[in-house]
């Protein structure tokens, strides 16, 4: 499984999950995804869970197949 955090970078820097990559939701919003194969498990996660949510709707419809949304970074530490 790979998790991804979706908020900016400035926030990931502050402190992340440990092994968590960054994917800012703004470039899904421009189309722009993680070049992670479309079968592969995932987890996202952001500040509140809003941002994560929309990842989840965003990259289902670009076709990832397991996304799951973590919500809040505070559920996750």
């Amino acid at each position: 499984m790979i998790l991804i955090d979706v908020r900016t970078k400035g926030e990931y820097e502050q402190g992340h999950i440990k092994d968590a990559i960054l994917h800012d939701i703004m470039d899904m919003l421009e189309g722009i995804y993680p070049n992670i194969d479309k079968n592969t498990e995932i987890s996202l996660y952001c500040e509140s869970g809003n941002r994560s949510m929309m990842a989840k709707t965003l990259m289902e419809k670009a076709g990832f197949k397991q996304i799951t949304d973590a919500g809040s970074i505070n559920n996750l530490q």
